[in-house]
């Protein structure tokens, strides 16, 4: 058995960046790890990185394109290039370029994390903040606000190999490309599309460096789970929601 936290999330419309995407910013079918952490510290109002593993899953109903007006900054100031400034630390001017651009989003999705701190003393302080939340939830960008539908505190269980029961994936799901044995990679039951997500970074004089970035395939729903995936030490079973959780 192991203890983890539950939580179920609700959003309307949400995207969420591929970096990427500038004309138009696409979206990733579920969040990254970094942005489910991000959301997580903030509820909590954490200062520090507190580490803990993630296991993302959910479903949407659609995808549709949304056409808003962008702000872009964050260059030195050049006036027959920027319709805007704004005045910077150093006492120059930052250009502001404004322009329509389209965005990709999700429509009615439901997702169910889990959530395993690495440090025991932040297992209560997650779970309060999570039914508490410091501020409102988003997830994505920062309009993108978020309905808690539950909270909770569970025990997870080995996936049994052994009682001939065939274990699915009832929503999207992340698995960690490491959870798959090399021989099986190449197996249709197992294909799917393998992103690159960002899970941790930390700050090099002023500039945003990945620290840990995870390979992961994207599993649509009612895949199989084989056996060689099932035996590994970091995939378990949520026996409520009838769900093998992929930690990462």
């Amino acid at each position: 058995m192991l203890k983890a936290i539950r939580l179920k999330l609700f959003q309307q419309m949400p995207n969420y960046r591929k970096p990427s995407s500038f004309l138009i910013r696409e979206s990733y079918p579920l969040p990254p790890y970094s942005s489910v952490i991000g959301m997580i510290h903030a509820a909590c109002g954490f200062t520090e990185y507190h580490p803990m593993k993630i296991s993302i899953q959910g479903s949407s109903q659609g995808e549709v394109s949304e056409c808003a007006t962008m702000y872009t900054f964050g260059i030195k100031y050049e006036p027959p290039r920027h319709q805007l400034k704004v005045i910077n630390e150093e006492g120059g001017y930052d250009g502001i370029t404004r322009g329509p651009k389209y965005a990709h989003l999700l429509t009615d999705v439901e997702m169910v994390i889990h959530i395993l701190p690495e440090n025991e003393e932040d297992f209560d302080t997650i779970l309060k903040g999570l039914e508490y939340p410091a501020e409102y939830i988003s997830l994505g960008r920062r309009e993108d606000i978020a309905r808690i539908d539950e909270v909770k505190d569970i025990l997870l269980e080995k996936i049994d190999i052994d009682d001939d029961e065939v274990y699915y994936t009832s929503y999207s799901s992340y698995l960690p490309t490491e959870y798959i044995p090399e021989s099986d990679r190449n197996k249709s039951e197992i294909a799917g599309t393998v992103y690159r997500l960002p899970k941790r970074f930390e700050v090099i004089k002023d500039t945003r460096k990945w620290k840990e970035v995870i390979s992961a395939r994207y599993l649509p729903a009612e895949k199989a789970i084989l056996d060689s995936v099932a035996e590994n030490e970091n995939v378990y079973f949520d026996k409520e929601c009838k769900l093998p959780v992929f930690f990462a």
